[in-house]
């Protein structure tokens, strides 16, 4: 009956010892933050495909030419690509008030206006 206990009693120990050695990471505390390298399929730090970005992938803003509707170089046109908000809004290139990248934004920098050139069409 001692035997039979003593077994018992180990079999719970090395059971808990094992519960705790395999629940807890330690490598990486729960609290602290994780930063992510992109691989393909995911979200560049712009927070759209890295492949789709102007700022990951500088060359698209030669390739794809310019938007003369819109006065910016197709590859940063928000207004042709939607999805190019999120990457304006996380790159910090936003003009709450107008709902336009700063960058862009006519009302702020009239200026800009005098870029538009209906003739050029799209990229």
């Amino acid at each position: 009956m001692i035997f039979s206990r003593t077994v018992q009693f180990a079999s719970i120990v090395a059971a808990c010892c094992m519960l705790t050695l395999t629940a807890c990471d330690t490598s990486t505390p729960s609290n602290t933050p994780t930063t992510k390298t992109p691989v393909a399929g995911d979200r560049c730090p712009h927070e759209i495909k890295p492949e789709k970005c102007p700022f990951c992938t500088p060359s698209l803003v030669e390739s794809d030419g310019f938007c003369g509707e819109h006065g910016v170089a197709e590859a940063l046109c928000y207004q042709c690509r939607p999805y190019l908000k999120t990457a304006f809004k996380a790159k910090g290139d936003w003009c709450k008030e107008h709902d336009a990248p700063e960058s862009q934004c006519m009302v702020c920098h009239p200026e800009l206006k005098e870029k538009i050139d209906p003739s050029r069409g799209h990229g």
